[in-house]
């Protein structure tokens, strides 16, 4: 099908916070002077529409590891991302089942290195004590009992907090998006074979 791609970008604020602190103080004065946070939190779109203006899709980039579902989790899930292509796709695709509708949406991650959307950052599961520290370890317990979690009172809760987050800045960035992509596509492939590689 024909069609545009126009591209839009903003901030996402508090949806993601730096798991590491402690970490990233180690950088350069000088490095770290050059950003306004720990982590970047702007979130890049792309709208798809035909040549008549109608949406097709959206693709965006935002810094942030789906890891609102923790570890106790073990059911299959799409996490923050995934929560907030659903909330968008069944916007757009009313009376669809979900996945099923012209419109697709997708969420993907950047440059999320050291960033958690756990906002409440790291704690001691058994004593509520921060475990930001070199070694992510707990004074009783040691590292297996920091964890973190956040903003929600559950991880069901933080992962439709984060997602719809994520999601509402999206669909605002697809509504004010005017600057269309031109030019030519490039790409670059390549296929490996994953059992002749020595690890």
């Amino acid at each position: 099908k024909l069609g545009k791609i126009l591209v839009n970008k903003g901030e996402v604020e508090g949806s993601n916070i730096n798991r590491s602190p402690y970490s990233y103080l180690q950088n350069p004065k000088e490095e770290r002077a050059r950003y306004k946070s720990n982590t970047d939190q702007e979130l890049v779109l792309l709208k798809m529409v035909d040549l008549d203006g109608h949406g097709i899709g959206a693709l965006s980039w935002f810094a942030v590891h789906p890891v609102s579902m923790n570890n106790t989790n073990h059911l299959v899930s799409s996490d923050n991302m995934g929560y907030a292509s659903y909330l968008f796709e069944q916007e757009k695709n009313v009376g669809f089942l979900p996945g099923k509708g012209p419109f697709v949406a997708a969420f993907a991650s950047s440059n999320l290195g050291d960033v958690s959307s756990n906002t409440q950052g790291p704690h001691c599961v058994n004593t509520g004590e921060s475990c930001d520290n070199p070694d992510s370890t707990c004074p009783v317990g040691g590292p297996s009992m920091c964890m973190s979690s956040g903003p929600g009172r559950d991880m069901f809760d933080s992962t439709a907090i984060i997602g719809r987050s994520i999601y509402n800045k999206a669909k605002e960035l697809s509504r004010t998006a005017t600057r269309e992509i031109k030019g030519p596509i490039n790409f670059a492939h390549q296929w490996v074979n994953m059992t002749d590689v020595m690890v």
